[in-house]
């Protein structure tokens, strides 16, 4: 998949030089309270990143796309799938502060599962949610998504919400 596009958006595959802009959302104290990591990323932890989600893109045909903004072409997040260790797939957003409040993380997530409902028959995705994270659990609700659980996950205390299972084609 090139990409996916909303009134707003435009969700595609990352590139190497997408880590400048990515690292600037990546390495903003409001963002890395939600994220499971222990500090900003190095630039080395930026490119390495990216490279697994080309990796993933090639391998499963999505990944965690990079999101940019229509109007300037600025990258303002990323959101998609991501495949967990014990098969089920993920659906992730993370979204600049700046842009915060503006819808995006809807836009984005909704053409997202609509893309796994569509083109990939997916079951089932579950999202995992930093407890702290309002906006987020609203957006999983906003999502058709119910409460299932504390999971432990990216070594952290995570909630885990589903998508109701759909019948697989």
């Amino acid at each position: 998949m090139a990409f996916l596009e909303t009134e707003r958006l435009i969700l595609r595959t990352w590139m190497p030089s997408d880590a400048d802009a990515w690292a600037a959302i990546a390495c903003d104290e409001r963002v890395l309270r939600y994220l499971p990591v222990s500090g900003p990323p190095s630039p080395s932890d930026i490119d390495a990143w990216i490279a697994r989600q080309i990796d993933e893109q090639e391998r499963e045909g999505f990944s965690c796309w990079p999101v940019l903004r229509k109007r300037d072409g600025v990258l303002v997040g990323r959101c998609g799938l991501h495949r967990l260790p014990d098969g089920e797939v993920e659906i992730a957003w993370v979204f600049s502060s700046g842009v915060w409040g503006n819808g995006y993380a809807n836009e984005a997530a909704t053409a997202v599962m609509a893309f796994a409902t569509e083109h990939l028959a997916l079951a089932r995705a579950v999202a995992l949610v930093d407890p702290r994270n309002a906006a987020s659990i609203a957006l999983a609700h906003r999502l058709g998504m119910s409460f299932d659980r504390v999971v432990r996950a990216y070594r952290r205390d995570l909630l885990r919400y589903l998508t109701p299972r759909r019948h697989e084609r």
